[in-house]
């Protein structure tokens, strides 16, 4: 039998048993094992939806691009993308090879070899990110990565430009397997969103194809333009036939405008937009076959519309490791390179937002039905902050590894444990939660560990949560001497026992803390050690401020919640709505929870208005005796507006006591205010 190391399992650190790819950190030490080659990286590539993933959330800020590609590596060893669970190619140079590694190609240590096994695989180390390049989504590094025997390595081919080069091979086997896919059909369809992807797919069908192939190309309109100029246009006319540029998340429509329903032999699907999986199958003739080469793609979605039309096509997905793959691709770079030659990058393309276009794995497989806000069970969210959180919490609720949750008071932190219990393995398990601020600080130890007397045996959460998960909110409230207790719990596996002999116990421990963990540590409340154990992986759940988008959503869900409840229908206007969403919120969604069911009970009429909103929201500056407020009849707008402007100077006035002082809070000028002042006699 094989042995399971050359898979690289020694290097796995958690989860235990488990393939380097399926762990959620790897031992990315520098002394290599007999069996392993240390390379000194000098270049990575990232999965294109990972690095739009991370620009998002950097906030396409270069510094901050760097940090977290960083803390990526930092948290679990390799660059495995939590939220989009990709990873991207290496290259660099031998610097080490164990007496043990079955060196095959003959590596010597200085060659310039490429790694082109994912890097979701392959224990990783940065010591500094020197520079990204935005148009190919790859970083120039300083570091190095440790690869088993097994892992596939190539020489890097001389004359051919590497970012190139990577670009195309992160495509794996996949042009390879379509290029021999293409001999002797004629009709093609290739549907992406980036113009560089789409030219390696037609032009690898190109080669083989008979020579009367028609080759359409369906680029989305937000087509991002990787490179341009040069003689790019020379090889758009020699590859394709024909090409559009439609909305590909309308896949009637764009079927319509290319008349293409049933028309194409064969249709590759290369976007990074999930949902666009309609329109390669709706293309595809009866007999046809259809290839998704991007890993995003929705592969049951696909099966599913396929038996909805009807239609018998074979559906293949992006095809890994194939032998002499790399030898096909180095000679596409070698064709395509003239064409290419004196092109220039589109650097400064900055990766902005898009609602339709969702970039977190997970979000996109459960979103999304016309801009709706998603809904994970009874989550409500829209915005990137919190698809970060969620997709982080699905992606490594599958790892059996202690989390911790962070996040200020009010944010949700235990709804993403839910998420996390309720798709993780042990979700037929035991859930014990146990809220570590409300306990009794003489019964905290028993609550926490149990205890065994003569008379009775209580048993404590973490034996009631054997086999299972325990949820410890706010962690750091728990006295020092039983976090002494719980870090050895933790690492020891097991509890007191009755007389004296310890119970094993197999539990998974999501923790919570409100804020910033170091500080927590700093202020001696968060035993350090403990806070390792706990740390495995961490979630930072945003605060509403820096998810404005989620709120209409959020507002509707709690006015159908507390609908329920008071047997009473309300609903909100849309600059009611608006207004809500404009707010910083500091306690979070608990306080716009609070905010709205104070307005379902308050609101005069079906529809809680603006008015409503701002009198709940400023009610000591809201002097209503004095707003003129008839009981039937049409409200004075402008007596109202006035006598809102008149208290918020009299409330500015009274609170910081100068005109000057007054006129920078509420943000006006100060012979504004001194004006206003005077003509509201102030």
């Amino acid at each position: 039998m094989k042995e399971l190391n050359s898979y690289g399992t020694q290097r796995v650190i958690e989860p235990k048993y488990v393939l380097p790819t399926s762990a959620w950190r790897l031992d990315n030490s520098r002394d290599i094992y007999h069996d392993e080659m240390r390379i000194e990286v000098s270049r990575v590539h990232l999965e294109i939806t990972s690095f739009k993933e991370i620009c998002l959330e950097a906030n396409d800020n270069e510094e901050r691009i760097k940090q977290k590609i960083m803390d990526i590596v930092i948290r679990r060893g390799k660059l495995h993308n939590p939220v989009t669970d990709t990873g991207g190619l290496l290259a660099g140079r031998v610097s080490e090879i164990g007496e043990g590694y079955s060196n095959k190609k003959n590596f010597k240590p200085g060659e310039e070899v490429i790694c082109n096994a994912s890097l979701t695989s392959i224990p990783l180390y940065i010591d500094r990110i020197i520079s990204v390049d935005r148009a190919f989504g790859q970083i120039e590094v300083e570091g190095y990565c440790i690869v088993a025997k097994d892992v596939p390595v190539i020489r890097k081919p001389e004359n051919l430009p590497l970012d190139l080069l990577m670009y195309i091979l992160n495509e794996s086997g996949t042009i390879f397997r379509i290029s021999s896919t293409a001999v002797g059909k004629k009709k093609f369809l290739i549907v992406g969103n980036n113009l560089l992807s789409n030219l390696l797919f037609g032009y690898a069908i190109r080669k083989v194809a008979r020579e009367d192939a028609e080759i359409v190309c369906l680029l989305d309109k937000k087509t991002e333009m990787v490179i341009k100029g040069g003689r790019i246009d020379d090889l758009v006319k020699r590859v394709f036939n024909q090409i559009y540029y439609l909305d590909i998340l309308k896949p009637l429509e764009c079927i319509e405008k290319i008349q293409g329903d049933g028309a194409f032999d064969v249709s590759v699907n290369c976007a990074d937009i999930q949902g666009a999986e309609t329109i390669n199958i709706l293309a595809t003739k009866s007999g046809g076959t259809v290839i998704f080469a991007n890993l995003i793609n929705n592969y049951n979605i696909a099966l599913y519309i396929t038996e909805a039309i009807s239609r018998q096509l074979d559906i293949r997905c992006a095809d890994g490791y194939l032998e002499a793959y790399d030898e096909f691709d180095f000679q596409i770079v070698r064709d395509m390179l003239p064409y290419l030659e004196g092109a220039a990058r589109e650097a400064n393309a900055k990766v902005v937002e898009d609602s339709a276009h969702p970039v977190g794995k997970r979000s996109r497989m459960i979103k999304r039905t016309s801009g709706d806000p998603t809904l994970v069970e009874d989550m409500v969210y829209e915005s990137h902050a919190m698809s970060v959180a969620v997709d982080e919490a699905l992606t490594m609720a599958k790892y059996d590894c202690n989390v911790l949750i962070t996040g200020m008071p009010g944010t949700g932190k235990e709804k993403i444990a839910d998420l996390i219990q309720r798709n993780s393995n042990r979700n037929m398990q035991p859930f014990v939660k146990l809220n570590c601020a409300s306990l009794d600080p003489v019964k905290a130890e028993q609550e926490l560990f149990g205890s065994s007397s003569k008379k009775e045996k209580v048993t404590g959460a973490l034996e009631q949560a054997d086999k299972g998960t325990l949820l410890l909110e706010e962690v750091s409230k728990l006295p020092p001497e039983i976090q002494t207790r719980l870090l050895r719990a933790v690492q020891e596996g097991e509890v007191p026992g009755a007389g004296g002999v310890p119970t094993k116990v197999n539990v998974r421990i999501i923790s919570t803390v409100n804020g910033d963990p170091e500080e927590l540590i700093n202020q001696g409340v968060l035993r350090r050690d403990l806070y390792y154990q706990l740390n495995v992986v961490r979630i930072r759940v945003p605060e509403l401020k820096e998810r404005q988008a989620d709120i209409p959503g959020l507002v509707n869900k709690f006015l159908d919640f507390y609908g329920e409840r008071f047997k009473v229908k309300r609903t909100i206007s849309p600059d009611a709505a608006e207004y809500l969403a404009q707010r910083d919120w500091p306690g979070n969604t608990r306080e716009l929870e609070n905010v709205v069911q104070r307005l379902m009970i308050g609101a005069k009429s079906e529809e809680i208005g603006l008015i409503d909103v701002m009198k709940e929201l400023h009610a000591d500056v809201f002097d209503l005796n004095a707003t003129p407020y008839p009981e039937e009849g049409e409200m004075d707008m402008e007596a109202m507006v006035e006598n809102f402007e008149k208290n918020i100077i009299l409330h500015a006035l009274e609170k910081y006591g100068s005109t000057r002082k007054a006129a920078k809070a509420i943000n006006i000028s100060q012979t504004q205010l001194v004006r206003k002042k005077k003509k509201y006699g102030l």
